[in-house]
């Protein structure tokens, strides 16, 4: 038992599996649920940087400011008025996927507002 305890503490991901949904993996989001994920909400990436997705389509990171929305059950972001680019968003309860049609994916966790 104290293997398991000292496993869990090492490694949250494990524990995080077992108790948010769906069990051991991703969830794919749909539309409605990818903006209740993003809605007034901070996702912080491995590298330390956070994005803000504010409750009036617009988004932070970095000190730039673009704008995000839902379109069908992809999330867009459009950075400086250039081209959106847009991706599935998978979700594991604790954090958010965000995969592009050319293959980059990145992921992060919610974070402070």
């Amino acid at each position: 038992m104290r293997r398991l305890v000292m496993l869990c503490m090492v490694w949250p991901g494990l524990a995080l599996a077992e108790s948010g949904p769906p069990p051991g993996g991703w969830e794919t989001l749909s539309g409605g649920q990818i903006a209740d994920a993003l809605t007034s909400r901070v996702v912080v990436f491995p590298e330390g940087v956070a994005q803000y997705f504010l409750d009036d389509g617009r988004t932070v990171r970095a000190g730039g400011w673009g704008e995000w929305s839902v379109d069908d059950n992809r999330y867009c972001e459009s950075w400086s008025g250039k081209r959106p680019i847009c991706a599935e968003v998978d979700s594991d309860g604790t954090g958010l996927r965000f995969r592009e049609d050319s293959g980059f994916v990145r992921a992060g966790r919610y974070g402070d507002l």
